[in-house]
């Protein structure tokens, strides 16, 4: 008999867990408006619309709604035996109103994937492959509840790491969060000092500001869920720039400064995720061509190299470089299919 997954929100990461479950053999059922529900239903995403009442019953049901949302579907849902998990991007206070509603099943989640994209129809059944899943316990979670859960992000990719809820979320502001608000404060800055400042930015400002673009409504509502934690983390980001503005005229401690900031960066690239060893990052020098990024990742998905991350350094309009971040034990062969197409590839370190 097939195991039945209740979606409540069948959007980018609820309709990427429902393709990847359908592909695994799981019913799939959702709750959102009707016409999130056709689409999802057209596009494979679920097997059939469904309602909270009918979703007590799965096995293992998903909130993956805004943020907002979540806490308030948790005081809707009981009773029920289900296995209970949320897409949130902030844990704290949904662990707590989890606990105070008596959900003994629940553990917080929060998928490290996603996209710039959002709705259905960007999903993708391989969104959490090699992608890292937080999960939250505390004292009260049920073992069995958490070894299930885990094994669910698993079965689609991922690889789960367990973390303390207001650990997480002071974690994701300072990773997350904070990287949005200085965008946006940069964004202004620059467009305070001249109208026209942000037409001779170049490639460093934009990528320094590209997240100033994301969902206005989507990050208000996020930044908001995580005020405390975030509140934190920007005291901590005014005391480290309060102290980099002492020490502008001091050369050496300038050098100093940059130094520690390069050797945190490059840790970037050598973060352990469980199961998996130790990622590389592996440079890729292109031309500025249609298709190019394509050829590059056809090629390492068609032998089966999977790319856990990617992103773009761009030197000038005609060349750029694809940054890619694979698991240690596959860049060596990574590189020698590059060099066989006729890409240069060197690992970064």
């Amino acid at each position: 008999m097939a195991r039945t997954l209740g979606i409540v929100g069948v959007g980018l990461i609820g309709g990427s867990f429902g393709l990847a479950a359908r592909k695994a053999g799981w019913e799939v059922i959702g709750v959102d408006a009707p016409e999130v529900l056709e689409e999802a239903t057209d596009l494979g995403a679920i097997d059939r619309p469904s309602t909270i009442k009918e979703v007590r019953e799965a096995d293992l049901i998903l909130l993956a709604t805004p943020i907002s949302k979540v806490r308030s579907l948790l005081s809707e849902l009981p009773p029920t035996d289900a296995l209970v998990t949320d897409a949130a991007s902030t844990k704290s206070a949904i662990v707590r109103e989890a606990e105070r509603q008596r959900l003994g099943r629940f553990v917080g989640g929060h998928p490290m994937a996603g996209s710039q994209l959002s709705g259905v129809a960007n999903a993708r059944a391989d969104l959490f492959r090699g992608a890292r899943y937080f999960l939250t316990p505390t004292d009260r979670t049920d073992p069995e509840a958490y070894r299930e859960v885990s094994a669910f992000v698993r079965e689609f990719g991922a690889n789960p790491t367990a973390v303390d809820p207001e650990q997480h979320d002071l974690l994701i502001a300072a990773l997350s969060h904070l990287p949005h608000l200085m965008a946006a404060a940069l964004l202004k800055v620059a467009s305070d000092i001249s109208p026209e400042a942000l037409t001779f930015a170049g490639p460093s400002f934009r990528d320094l500001t590209r997240v100033g673009a994301s969902n206005p409504g989507l990050w208000s509502d996020i930044l908001a869920e995580n005020a405390p934690a975030l509140g934190e983390a920007l005291g901590a980001f005014a005391g480290a720039m309060a102290q980099l503005g002492s020490e502008i005229s001091n050369k050496q401690s300038i050098e100093r400064r940059f130094r520690d900031a390069r050797a945190a960066y490059d840790a970037l690239g050598g973060i352990v995720i469980e199961g998996s060893g130790t990622n590389v990052e592996l440079a890729v020098p292109v031309e500025n061509r249609p298709g190019v990024f394509a050829e590059v990742t056809t090629l390492m998905g068609k032998n089966n190299i999977n790319i856990l991350d990617l992103y773009v350094r761009h030197s000038n309009t005609e060349r750029a470089a694809l940054v890619l971040t694979l698991e240690a034990e596959a860049a060596s062969a990574a590189q020698e299919l590059l060099r066989g197409a006729g890409f240069q590839a060197e690992v970064l370190g």
